[in-house]
């Protein structure tokens, strides 16, 4: 789950590789879907109904990924009318002959694209895991390459901060709201009411069907959890194991969340204020403590208005820095890039950093493009919540929301909530999913998205679930934290499912800020120094342009193998080559 601000509410922990999925060479698979099972479903089926073929264009490692298309009903209760499309992608397993089935991944948002996240998360799963499970990823209705909801919004610049008792800029906020249909397309506006998780719960039961697997095997991180949940209500007989990483807390109330949210980022961010100001290795230390310095550039960039980028044609806004520094506490890793942006723009007025650290939740796009995941976001929460309260109750949940947080209020105040979105037509459904298998929660104490206490929440509302704690920072745990990946690995390949209170510790092992020069981006940008200094024609590249192209899509088309030039000056850098 995203933190909440404004009409664009923020979606978190998506990859921002660009597979298309638009020129799948795989024929559309007609199913018919009326939510329920079928249980003559052969789970020995390897290839399911669904037809597998190329993928529009290749993800940037080097993956054996196909992908297919799948339609649904529009309305699952009308399962003979209309249809829509559903993308998914997949990664075969590595050992065919040892198969238990497929493995389904939602990353979060809502309006993460699954595809997308395989595409660059694929290689991070444990061998056990690959070798025995086909990988599978899809975007959900809305989102995507999937039958999406589009509209033509402003998302540069548009990051809203909220004074207390702002009448103005409240009711500017109001007019953009309430005129956000206006800027959304007609298919959109039919689309928006039917993007809800109960409905992407059945299409998710649908691809298990399709995937010729009689009960489904999932991991859903952040909101991944919510789908997960709901599925389990709605399907339980058809659980095979679902792992719940970072739980959001089983309520339809949208508010609710957004109120309870800002002191997860609050201590996220005193999470990473005590580290750095405890370690020599941070950069930020030498200037003075860290709270300190973020409290007074947000009142130095009020004042001034914006802060300058490398971009001439972009700069750094009040509220993107508040984003910029939000963005960051998603994961331990990104910490000395978030210590180097403050240090820049406490030292030089340079939002170069905390603009592209921010850029990553807005769904900004190498080529300066947007995805459409904000707008997911946006209409997939509204179709989940059945509340619609009128202006003057909306505020007053902003301003509550605002309460919460000491660092982050302006940012959670500007918050429109569901206003200018459809009536809910099939909001959220909750429940124990009394006769599901045993499911895994996992949650983490220093999560800023996913406060843990949510995590705790949804594992007590489930009847099976055994909640595992993990004692770290960042938003979500498998894939990231070591010392997860036996317990999922148990689980999922042999169903082996935690005690009661267990869990594990980053905390105690983890180095927050590697030395000056020794992270994985100061090595990549060391990389192309060494390149060039050696006769290679790469271009010169800075923190920022590794951050903003995190799957290497644009930097490493740059890079020709080929060119002997580039041969030679490669030998020349092997020191470099081998620590990354």
């Amino acid at each position: 789950m995203a933190i909440g601000a404004v009409a664009l509410v923020l979606v978190g922990a998506s990859c921002s590789t660009s597979t298309d999925v638009s020129s799948v060479e795989a024929n559309e698979t007609d199913t018919e879907a009326d939510g329920t099972t079928d249980d003559t479903t052969d789970d020995t089926d390897e290839t399911g109904s669904l037809d597998w073929g190329t993928c529009g264009e290749a993800p940037a490692v080097d993956l054996d990924l196909e992908c297919s298309t799948l339609a649904v009903p529009l309305d699952h209760e009308d399962p003979d009318g209309e249809t829509i499309d559903i993308a998914l992608a997949r990664v075969p397993a590595t050992d065919p002959d040892e198969r238990i089935g497929s493995l389904v991944f939602n990353p979060g948002g809502p309006g993460g694209s699954g595809i997308e996240f395989l595409s660059s998360a694929a290689v991070a799963v444990p061998t056990e895991i690959s070798e025995r499970f086909e990988l599978v990823g899809f975007d959900p209705r809305g989102v995507g390459a999937s039958s999406a909801v589009e509209c033509d919004i402003v998302i540069d610049d548009n990051i809203v901060l909220l004074e207390a008792g702002d009448d103005e800029g409240w009711n500017d906020l109001l007019s953009e709201a309430e005129a956000n249909a206006d800027a959304c397309s007609v298919e959109t506006l039919a689309l928006a009411a039917y993007v809800g998780t109960n409905n992407a719960a059945r299409d998710l039961d649908l691809i298990r069907e399709a995937l010729g697997d009689e009960q489904l095997s999932f991991v859903g991180f952040s909101y991944g959890t919510r789908l997960g949940a709901t599925y389990a209500e709605l399907f339980p007989e058809n659980v095979r194991a679902l792992v719940l990483d970072g739980g959001v807390k089983p309520t339809d109330d949208s508010a609710e969340l957004d109120e309870e949210q800002g002191a997860g980022f609050d201590l996220a961010l005193e999470n990473f204020a005590a580290a750095c100001d405890a370690d020599e290795d941070c950069l930020l230390r030498e200037l003075g403590p860290t709270l300190d310095i973020y409290a007074g550039l947000v009142a130095e960039i009020a004042e001034v208005g914006s802060f300058e980028t490398d971009d001439p044609d972009r700069v750094l806004t009040p509220g993107e820095l508040q984003l910029g520094v939000a963005a960051a506490l998603y994961s331990k890793d990104v910490w000395p890039y978030l210590a180097e942006a403050l240090y820049l723009a406490e030292t030089e007025q340079d939002g170069t950093l905390l603009q592209v650290l921010g850029d990553g939740l807005t769904g900004r796009q190498p080529d300066g493009t947007y995805d459409n995941s904000q707008v997911a976001n946006l209409f997939i929460n509204c179709a989940d919540d059945p509340n619609r309260p009128d202006s003057d109750t909306q505020r007053a949940l902003g301003d509550a929301a605002a309460a919460g947080s000491e660092w982050f209020d302006d940012f959670l105040r500007a918050t429109t909530g569901c206003i200018g979105t459809p009536d809910p037509i099939d909001p959220l459904i909750l429940g124990p999913a009394d006769g599901a298998a045993p499911i895994l929660v996992i949650g983490n104490t220093g999560d800023p998205a996913t406060p843990y206490d949510w995590s705790v929440a949804l594992a007590e509302s489930l009847a099976s679930a055994v909640l595992f704690t993990v004692e770290a920072e960042g938003h979500t745990a498998f894939l990231t934290i070591e010392c997860v990946e036996p317990v999922v690995v148990a689980y999922l390949v042999d169903l082996e499912i935690p005690a009661a209170g267990d869990g594990c510790s980053d905390n105690d092992s983890a180095d927050f800020f590697v030395p000056a020069g020794e992270s994985e981006i100061d090595l990549v940008v060391a990389l192309f120094d060494c390149l060039r200094e050696n006769g290679a024609d790469v271009p010169e590249l800075s923190t920022a342009d590794v951050l903003a192209d995190p799957s290497g899509e644009i930097i490493f088309e740059s890079l020709d193998p080929t060119d002997p030039a580039f041969a030679e000056a490669a030998l020349q850098c092997q020191d470099i080559i081998a620590d990354l």
